[in-house]
């Protein structure tokens, strides 16, 4: 994995980022809470295609799309797991980008039902398995259909 950057992957970094923090504070209503579907995560699925970009602009988009959170600024904190789950993804892309969706999703499930827990005191069996449901849909299936479209659309070119 090439960990250098030039003008034009820095440029792809922040218009990803971006949209990713677009898409939370327009959507926050449905991206923060037990019961979320963070459309942003959609936007999950061009990180194999377009590598470490992808991985600094979700990240970045995390960061900044966590400022308003209901669960104060320990949530900024999720861009560490966030970015973990991205690397493993990148490593997975080969073998099966909906395996790597997959556990993207699980571990920002877990990382998500473990703050709710310690913050609102909320049950974490419960709490991980209502974020999965959210997490699953927008990162396995919107995620997942964001990738298979841009991945025909460059076949195509």
């Amino acid at each position: 994995m090439n960990l250098s950057l030039k003008s034009r992957d820095i440029a792809k970094t922040a218009v990803i980022a971006a949209l990713y923090v677009a898409l939370v504070w327009a959507l926050t209503p449905i991206s923060f809470g037990v019961i979320q579907v963070r459309v942003s995560n959609a936007l999950i699925g061009i990180v194999p295609l377009v590598g470490m970009p992808g991985v600094l602009g979700i990240t970045l988009g995390v960061l900044i799309g966590n400022i308003p959170s209901p669960l104060g600024p320990i949530d900024l904190l999720s861009a560490i797991p966030t970015f973990i789950s991205l690397l493993l993804l990148m490593k997975l892309k080969d073998r099966s980008v909906l395996l790597g969706l997959f556990v993207y999703s699980v571990i920002l499930s877990a990382w998500v039902g473990m703050l709710l827990s310690y913050t609102f005191g909320a049950p974490f069996l419960i709490t991980f398995i209502y974020l999965l449901v959210g997490i699953g849909f927008a990162t396995g299936i919107l995620g997942y259909l964001v990738y298979r479209t841009l991945k025909s659309l460059v076949e195509l070119k």
